[in-house]
Formats: C-alpha cells, structure tokens, sequence
C-alpha cells in the first residue's frame, strides 16, 4: 500500500539522512521519496505491522508524522483506489 506522511522537525539534509537510515532498517517498507522542503515522505508499506513501525521509529527519533494520508490500498502498483487520510496529534 502506498502512503504519503508529512514528517514534522525536518529541516535538513542532515535529518533527511537520519529518516533514510532509520526506515531502511524496517523490512516491510520502501521508501519513494523524502522532500526536506515539504516536509514529504511518500513510501509503500506491505504489513499494517510495518506501517506502525515506521509511525514508531519517526517519533522515537523525534520527527513524528504530523499528517498521514493512504494514497492506495490495492497493491503498490501506484492504483489510486481506497483513498483515506488521518490526521496524528
């Protein structure tokens, strides 16, 4: 399933690298693209096991997800079916 967080506290390449090898450590997820300038991590995630993890690892290391929106429930063949979003506090 494809996602798309936006990522609280990034604001450097720097960050952007501590993400990158924090999530990569999670089996059950690819990374797409992470923008520092918006703040957008956009991922596909195959468990509801390793989407919490990924929720999980970004607050341990102190980038929490702000808003979280569900981009394709099918497969992560980029299908645009089963729109949701949430918002995290």
């Amino acid at each position: 399933m494809k996602a798309i967080a936006k990522i609280g506290n990034l604001i450097s390449e720097s960050d952007k690298r501590v993400i990158l090898r924090n999530l990569s450590r999670i089996m059950d997820i690819r990374i797409i693209n992470l923008e520092v300038d918006t703040g957008r991590l956009i991922f596909f995630y195959y468990s509801p096991i390793a989407l919490e993890q990924v929720k999980q690892e970004l607050w341990r290391i102190g980038y929490p997800i702000r808003h979280f929106k569900f981009l394709s429930t099918l497969s992560p063949n980029m299908q645009n079916e089963g729109r949701g979003e949430t918002t995290l506090a």
